[in-house]
């Protein structure tokens, strides 16, 4: 029986995904680079005083999260592999560099 529920919670594991952080403070992506894997989820954090907006128009794993107001949390999900940058449409020098493996 160990076994079995043992196999059984390694497979939703498995099949859940890690959920990767990324903090938005003093106008930058924290961090600046990210390597995920498909079905992991990204959750963007605001901790600055005002507004941001990340999005990615990368054909597979396009999203806008709209405007994020302080303290609030954004999460999406990585829907395919590839290289794909994150920017602010408020701070154009934004750039998150993500990296999605399978």
């Amino acid at each position: 029986m160990k076994k079995i529920l043992l196999a059984l919670v390694s497979t939703s594991i498995l099949l859940i995904g890690a959920d990767h952080i990324v903090d938005q403070k003093h106008k930058t992506f924290i961090p600046h680079t990210l390597d995920v894997k498909v079905g992991d989820t990204i959750t963007f954090k605001n901790s600055d005083p005002f507004a941001h907006n990340a999005y990615t128009d990368d054909e597979i794993n396009e999203f806008d999260i709209g405007m994020q107001k302080p303290g609030v949390d954004v999460t999406v999900k990585v829907k395919g592999a590839g290289k794909f940058n994150v920017e602010c449409a408020i701070h154009p020098n934004m750039l998150l560099e993500v990296n999605a493996h399978k």
